[in-house]
C-alpha cells in the first residue's frame, strides 16, 4: 500500500510539473489555447490522482470519480477543439457531460445502486472522449500522422471506456461498495489501460502542438503578413531553384502614395491586399517583394504568354472597386516582363524585368512593357517593348 501512495504522489508530481511546463509554454508561444487545455487537464488529473491517493475510500475519492474524471476529458476534448477549430461548439457536449455526472452524483447522495452511479459517469466520459475523437476525425484523421495515431488513441480509450460499462452488470452486485468496485480486477485492468493510454494521447497531442507551432513560423518567415503571398527572402531563394526557362513579371501599384495620403493606410493595405488577391488567382507563384511591389514566376512561359497574364491582371485591377475608396475611383498598376533561359540565373531576368516595369512607369503607367534585348522602343497602347537598360 505505501509503495502504491508513493507512485501516486511521483504520477502526481510529474503531472503537476508538467501542466506548469504547459502553462509556461502557452504564455510564451502567445497564449496557445491548445496547451492551456492541456494545462487545465493535466491540473485536473493532478487533483484525482491525489484525492484516489489520500481519499481513498471517502465521499470525494466519488467525486472525484465522478465530476474530475468527466472534467478531464472535456477539458482534453477543449485542447483538441482548439487544435481543430473550425466545428459547431461543445455547447451541448459540454451540458450532456455535466448532467450526467449532475446525475451520478445526485444517485450517490440518494443511495442508489453503485451501478447505476458509476453508470452515470462512464457515460458522462464516454460523451466527452467521443465528441474529442470526432473532432478530430472530422478535420485531421489522414492529413497528417501524428493527428491520425491521436484519432486512434482516443477512439481506443473511449472503446476501453465503453467495454467498462457494458461489463458493469457482471462484476457489481446489489451490495457492492463503491470502495471495493474501484479495488476490483476489472476497475484496476482499466485503470492499467487508461495509464498507458493517457500518456499517449497527451504525448501526441503536445507533438502536435510543436509541430503545428514549427510550420506557423515556417510559413511567417516564408509568407508576407498582409498579403499571404511569398515574401522577398523566398522568392529569391525558389529562383535559385530554377533549372528552366521562363519568365518573370515585376508588377507596381500606380500612385499609390496617393491612396495612403488621401484614404489613410487602412485604405492602402485593402488596395494591396486585393492586387494581391489578383496576382494569386492567377495560379502562379507571386510574391510581394516591397511595398507596393510585386512579382510573379512564370516557369515554362514564353514573353507573349507572359505579357497577355500581365494584362489580364493589369485589366482587372483597372475595372475593379474598392470597398475603403470612392465608388468612381479607379487604381491601375504598370507591368515589366522579361524572359530568361534555363542556363542563366532567375536573378538576372529579376533585373531586366524590374528595368521593363521602370519603362512602363516612364511611358504613362497602367501598361505592360515586355524587355527586348533588340532595341524595340515602348508602343502608344498599354502593350510596349523596352529595350534592357
Amino acid at each position: 500500500m505505501t509503495t502504491l501512495v508513493g507512485l501516486n504522489i511521483v504520477i502526481a508530481a510529474v503531472l503537476g510539473v508538467l501542466a506548469l511546463l504547459c502553462a509556461a509554454a502557452s504564455v510564451t508561444l502567445g497564449r496557445n489555447a491548445t496547451l492551456a487545455w492541456v494545462s487545465g487537464a493535466l491540473v485536473n488529473g493532478t487533483v484525482q490522482t491525489l484525492i484516489v491517493t489520500f481519499g481513498a475510500g471517502t465521499a470525494i475519492e466519488f467525486f472525484s470519480a465522478a465530476v474530475l474524471a468527466p472534467l478531464g476529458f472535456l477539458l482534453a476534448g477543449q485542447a483538441i477543439a482548439a487544435l481543430v477549430p473550425g466545428l459547431p461548439g461543445r455547447r451541448m457536449v459540454i451540458a450532456t457531460v455535466a448532467t450526467l455526472s449532475a446525475t451520478a452524483v445526485m444517485l450517490c447522495w440518494f443511495g442508489a445502486p453503485i451501478a447505476a452511479q458509476a453508470a452515470a459517469f462512464e457515460l458522462a466520459c464516454i460523451v466527452a472522449m467521443l465528441d474529442a475523437a470526432w473532432r478530430l476525425q472530422q478535420r485531421a484523421f489522414g492529413q497528417s500522422h501524428l493527428l491520425t495515431a491521436l484519432t486512434i488513441m482516443v477512439y481506443v480509450l473511449a472503446g476501453f471506456t465503453v467495454l467498462r460499462l457494458a461489463t458493469l452488470p457482471v462484476h457489481i452486485g446489489a451490495d457492492v461498495t463503491f470502495l471495493s468496485f474501484s479495488r476490483s480486477s476489472s476497475e484496476a485492468l482499466f485503470l492499467s489501460a487508461a495509464s498507458l493510454l493517457t500518456p499517449i494521447i497527451i504525448i501526441l497531442l503536445l507533438a502536435r502542438v510543436i509541430t503545428a507551432t514549427i510550420e506557423t513560423f515556417q510559413h511567417q518567415s516564408e509568407h508576407d503578413s498582409l498579403t499571404g503571398l511569398f515574401n522577398r527572402r523566398m522568392m529569391d531563394a525558389m529562383t535559385a531553384e530554377y533549372g528552366r526557362s521562363g519568365a518573370v513579371i515585376f508588377c507596381d501599384i500606380d500612385h499609390f502614395k496617393r491612396v495612403n495620403d488621401l484614404y489613410g493606410h487602412e485604405a492602402g493595405d485593402q488596395v494591396i491586399r486585393s492586387f494581391a488577391l489578383l496576382l494569386n488567382h492567377s495560379g502562379h507563384v507571386a510574391g510581394r517583394i516591397g511595398g507596393e511591389e510585386f512579382a510573379l514566376l512564370l516557369p515554362g512561359c514564353a514573353a507573349q504568354e507572359a505579357a497577355d497574364i500581365a494584362e489580364s491582371i493589369r485589366i482587372a485591377f483597372h475595372q475593379l472597386t474598392h470597398a475603403t475608396l470612392p465608388e468612381d475611383e479607379r487604381l491601375s498598376a504598370s507591368f515589366g516582363v522579361a524572359v530568361h533561359k534555363a542556363s542563366e540565373p532567375v536573378r538576372k531576368a529579376f533585373a531586366r524585368a524590374d528595368s521593363a516595369l521602370y519603362a512602363a512607369k516612364a511611358a504613362g503607367r497602367n501598361r505592360v512593357v515586355v524587355h527586348n534585348p533588340h532595341g524595340h522602343v515602348p508602343g502608344t497602347g498599354s502593350y510596349g517593348e523596352q529595350r534592357a537598360a
